[in-house]
């Protein structure tokens, strides 16, 4: 019985994470040093790094301790003394190496994001659930503009920047292990018997559902539309998921297909978004705003983030993280809409993974 009901439960209640905080400060300055044209690997204090079952030898790669579904989380906040007339980009990247069979490989996030404020700070950050596998690395990268001059750095306080995986469901398959159904559980009482199947529905089915909890991901997107217009809802190219109930189709009459993705189950669920964009004319310098929002059925956004670009032809971002509570058979999207009455908005170009929209379900 111990075997079979308390073990799972005790590994259950203490999943594999890691969560680090704070850089080490590079000699003379406040924070981790950034240089124009480079790729920086992130070298975290390893006194301010929290780890259950992941281990790392050098504080920047972090080996990932079994097969599974994590989430990750890399934020950074970037400080820069000098800055031109159109900007700086930084470029935030969560990347992974050592993968095997069907685990995550290279760049799994990829979000770019403009300094425009000279001696002040920018917050960069992308999130993924992703399927790693046992053995691989995963680590955060920060690359800044080449055309950047001055001095550049990473924040080193504790709130500055952090790096965070969390193991959410074990899975072996990746996308081709089926999810179980959330199961239905029931209080026992006094003098009911317990048969196989009722043992089973209380114990095994919940612990097969927590093994590979049902999510989908949506990867790729393109468009081009005019600043100011309406009912532009992203369609997306590639959707995996575990479960037969998402369902992708067309959000309405009127929007593009494959806009939308149907969910199973009533409960929370955890959403990521990132994604770029660029602005293909106008005025180089000029600030353009634009925003994303993730609905449900509701004309209503459950989730809105926005951000603002200087330069033509080059790709800025938002990413989300977010828990959202959904109802069985409600339908996902996300909706664009930028401003300005002399330029057209495309999807961004960079390389990696730079659209992306996930949901896990956590529960009802």
């Amino acid at each position: 019985m111990n075997e079979r009901v308390t073990t799972p439960q005790k590994y259950y209640a203490n999943m594999p994470y890691v969560s680090t905080r704070g850089v080490v400060a590079s000699s003379g300055i406040s924070g981790q040093a950034l240089y124009a044209g480079q790729k920086r690997d992130v070298l975290w204090d390893a006194r301010r790094t929290y780890a259950n079952g992941f281990t790392t030898a050098d504080s920047i790669r972090f080996k990932v301790p079994e097969d599974g579904v994590y989430h990750v989380t890399f934020n950074a906040s970037v400080f820069g003394n000098t800055v031109r007339g159109i900007g700086e980009n930084l470029n935030a990247y969560l990347y992974v190496d050592g993968a095997t069979g069907p685990g995550v490989s290279g760049a799994i996030g990829h979000t770019t994001f403009q300094h425009q404020m000279a001696s002040n700070f920018t917050t960069i950050q992308v999130s993924v659930t992703e399927y790693f596998t046992k053995g691989s690395f995963v680590r955060a990268q920060v690359y800044l503009d080449s055309g950047a001059t001055g001095i550049w750095w990473i924040a080193a306080a504790d709130f500055d920047a952090n790096l965070n995986a969390v193991l959410l469901a074990p899975s072996t398959n990746g996308w081709s292990q089926a999810a179980v159904p959330p199961p239905t559980l029931a209080a026992w009482s006094d003098g009911s018997y317990v048969s196989v199947d009722a043992m089973n529905s209380q114990t095994f089915d919940a612990f097969a559902h927590l093994e590979n909890r049902p999510r989908f991901l949506a990867r790729d997107t393109s468009f081009s539309v005019a600043a100011g217009q309406e009912k532009v809802a992203l369609p997306w190219n590639t959707v995996y998921a575990n479960d037969p109930g998402f369902a992708l189709q067309r959000l309405a009459d009127g929007y593009a297909d494959r806009t939308a993705i149907k969910v199973p189950y009533s409960g929370l669920y955890l959403v990521t978004f990132f994604g770029a964009v660029q602005h293909t004319s106008g005025v180089d310098t000029a600030s353009y705003g634009f925003q994303f929002k993730i609905h449900g059925d509701s004309g209503d956004a459950k989730i809105l983030a926005q951000n603002s670009t200087t330069r033509i032809n080059m790709d800025c971002s938002i990413t989300v993280n977010d828990l959202v509570y959904l109802k069985a058979g409600e339908s996902l999207s996300v909706r664009f809409y930028g401003w300005g009455s002399d330029t057209r908005w495309t999807n961004g170009t960079g390389d990696g993974r730079i659209f992306n929209l996930g949901a896990t379900y956590l529960g009802g």
